[in-house]
């Protein structure tokens, strides 16, 4: 990819949050991190989307990319708790 073009991509790929099966979820996460630092504001964005399943997925995918050894199921289970209390869990 050239250099420059991750923050376009980053927000092409989180076009794709909240849809498929755990290994496309776990895929696409996998993808965004590659991505670097770049992909946070469009994971912040994406925290607030309207569906409950991009909001998890963008929770997931930026806890994933702060503790990779944690696990992805991990990162989906911790997710949707936040999203069940109504809470980014940026707060903290």
């Amino acid at each position: 990819m050239p250099e420059g073009e991750e923050p376009e991509l980053a927000g092409v790929l989180a076009t794709q949050l909240g849809r498929g099966e755990r290994e496309t979820r776990l895929s696409l996460s996998r993808a965004l991190i590659a991505l670097g630092e770049v992909i946070m504001p469009t994971l912040r964005a994406a925290m607030t989307d309207l569906d409950p399943r991009v909001r998890q997925h963008a929770i997931a995918t930026e806890r994933l990319s702060r503790d990779p050894d944690a696990g992805f199921e991990f990162a989906i289970e911790e997710a949707k708790r936040i999203v069940a209390l109504g809470t980014t869990g940026q707060e903290g």
